[in-house]
């Protein structure tokens, strides 16, 4: 499909959503990636971008630079940049650095507070059940992203924060594409309120270890589809 057919998609999204210009336009484009709007390895014009959402190249190129920074975009050796095109080697390489790190911090954030209601999980939870049932599943990333957050920063080193913080959205980047092989979003949102209940509960290593299951479980589908692909490609090849 080419850049152009999605100009409508495009517009509307950076219509859509708030603050400066350079933010809505870094905004319309992460929820066009994410929701298959602009595919994996879609190439990202500038003239072409600021054409279809009505602004100057300024606020394009900037978006284009942060959305690189978050793992969503990609530039050759020519400075060609397009959307990121998912492998097994990346995929892995993200579950590993999450699995590393995200059930650990949790855990600490656990025996921080122990046993207490967490409202803003709660309400993060709630905002992704929105979600559950519209066709856009950027936001509902987006959404699980924050109850993630919500969960991590009960660690309170900013440190573990501030390396998870730039996870984030590439994470939801393989959840989505995820969705798209296998849309277990429903599980997934069974799982979340399970982790929260061993939060909550004061259940550390219970939470640490749901957290790990849920990690890796979210992009087995995903991992099998592209071990399939790089074989058949092998064999074709």
């Amino acid at each position: 499909m080419k850049m152009s057919d999605h100009s409508d998609a495009l517009k509307t999204l950076i219509m859509q959503a708030p603050v400066s210009r350079g933010d809505r336009v870094r905004d319309a484009l992460r929820q066009a990636i994410l929701d298959g709007v602009l595919p994996q390895g879609a190439p990202l014009v500038e003239r072409d971008l600021a054409e279809m959402l009505g602004v100057s190249k300024t606020p394009v190129r900037e978006a284009l630079k942060q959305l690189q920074s978050s793992g969503l975009v990609v530039a050759n050796s020519y400075q060609r940049v397009s959307v990121r095109q998912l492998d097994e080697v990346t995929v892995r390489a993200v579950d590993d650095a999450r699995l590393a790190v995200e059930p650990q911090a949790v855990h600490l954030g656990v025996e921080r507070h122990g046993a207490t209601p967490h409202t803003g999980a709660r309400q993060a939870l709630a905002e992704a059940d929105g979600w559950l049932e519209s066709d856009q599943p950027a936001q509902l990333g987006l959404a699980n992203r924050h109850f993630h957050r919500e969960l991590y920063v009960l660690c309170g080193n900013e440190w573990l924060i501030n390396f998870l913080d730039k996870m984030e959205v590439l994470a939801s980047f393989i959840a989505t594409a995820g969705w798209r092989v296998e849309p277990r979003y429903t599980s997934e949102a069974v799982e979340h309120r399970t982790i929260l209940d061993a939060v909550e509960s004061g259940d550390g290593e219970r939470a640490r270890v749901l957290l790990r299951e849920h990690i890796s479980g979210a992009s087995r589908a995903l991992l099998r589809s592209l071990e399939q692909d790089a074989a058949s490609a092998a064999e074709n090849g």
